[in-house]
């Protein structure tokens, strides 16, 4: 193991220095704009040698077929060091912590198909199951209809967002904590002027693939609204988004709390970003409530930027807030499961931009303090991380 995770840090390192001495080409060409009229330059950007590689990607493109209009391959990699120093003992390793492979494809100008398949840690087992396998509709921007396994919705932003995108290694814990993960179901949204909305059913019972749909089922809905002309910025989301489980026996999946509520605002102006985001799990379960709030600042746009989070949960009685599986509860000497009724984490970090969000590395540390549990599960500790993000 220790011999592997030495080799796969070396060739992503290796991958990192290669890829950093090429660059982006751009030239410019002279028009004119009209009889008689004098010479204008235009900028035209050719395309960079990452263009041309991540195009390979690309098998068809067609906008004027009516059947098919493209098919691509899509995949990624996401490789990760960590190390904790924590009260409760040190460890430390290499994490194969996302590998996946699939195809998008646009059909009769109105549907899109997704089909992904995962690996799992050291790609032992290579097929560990499917990850989005769905149709979508999309007659227009007010409806759109998806069905098949997909992310239920819920945490607009730590969990319906790419983790290709994402500045931070992991996501929050309390999102974490909530047993929230791709189902299977139907979802209808759309955009209606300023205002969204969506509303989904799901199966509670999910396994590598389908599932057997015998674990009971949970439905829910949301709707936000776009404040960006309001207050005269890039990006300004806000929305709500209510999931209500009923479970039962078979249930394998949504089976903490009967219902979760999530609430977020994500602005995004020049140099500067900020999510706060906001989740609460109720029924079943101890109630347990928490929030983020996620500063980013570009220090070098399109290059480097820092990232900072502040997480914060707390529970009904002892035991109800839990440390972050991935890497917290790795602690060697850790008692009671890290389980308390408070918790508390600062992150601050950085993403290098080598090819965009396509191919970046990331590094940062976190502490986080676990205090209040009923079985001696207090944690309190840092982790520090490094890794890389590969997708197209």
């Amino acid at each position: 193991m220790k011999f592997r995770n030495t080799i796969t840090s070396q060739a992503l390192l290796a991958l990192t220095v290669t890829s950093l001495t090429v660059g982006a080409q751009a030239g410019e060409i002279v028009t004119t704009s009209g009889k008689g009229s004098a010479p204008v330059q235009k900028e035209e950007k050719e395309e960079s040698l990452y263009d041309k590689i991540w195009g390979l990607a690309t098998l068809y493109k067609n906008k004027d077929n009516p059947i098919i209009q493209e098919f691509k391959l899509r995949g990624r990699y996401q490789g990760q060091y960590h190390w904790v120093d924590s009260d409760q003992g040190d460890e430390d390793g290499w994490e194969d912590r996302r590998s996946r492979f699939g195809f998008d494809a646009k059909l009769f100008n109105q549907f899109d198909v997704r089909l992904d398949a995962q690996s799992s840690d050291g790609f032992d087992p290579f097929y560990n199951g499917l990850v989005d396998a769905y149709i979508k509709w999309r007659p227009s921007k007010e409806f759109n209809l998806t069905l098949g396994r997909q992310k239920p919705q819920i945490g607009y932003y730590d969990f319906l967002q790419s983790t290709n995108n994402q500045p931070t290694f992991e996501r929050s814990q309390i999102f974490n904590q909530l047993r929230v993960d791709r189902v299977v179901g139907a979802i209808a949204d759309g955009k209606i002027g300023n205002f969204t909305y969506q509303a989904g059913i799901y199966s509670n019972d999910i396994d590598e693939e389908f599932g057997q749909f015998d674990g009971g089922i949970a439905f829910g809905a949301g709707f936000g609204y776009d404040f960006k002309e309001a207050l005269g910025v890039k990006k300004a989301d806000w929305r709500f988004d209510w999931l209500h489980s009923e479970i039962e026996a078979g249930s394998t999946i949504l089976n903490r709390y009967e219902d979760l509520f999530s609430s977020t605002f994500w602005v995004q102006d020049g140099r500067i970003g900020l999510v706060v985001e906001g989740f609460a799990g109720t029924g079943q379960a101890a109630d347990a409530w928490g929030f983020f709030i996620q500063p980013t600042f570009d220090l070098v746009p399109d290059k480097l930027q820092l990232v900072g989070r502040y997480s914060f949960a707390d529970g009904d009685g002892p035991d109800s807030v839990y440390a972050q599986s991935r890497y917290e509860r790795n602690a060697p000497n850790l008692t009671g499961g890290g389980r308390g009724d408070r918790y508390n984490a600062a992150y601050l970090g950085f993403q290098y931009f080598i090819y965009g969000d396509k191919l970046k590395v990331l590094g940062g540390a976190e502490y986080a303090d676990v205090n209040g549990g009923g079985n001696g599960g207090d944690y309190s500790g840092w982790t520090y991380l490094t890794g890389v993000r590969f997708s197209f």
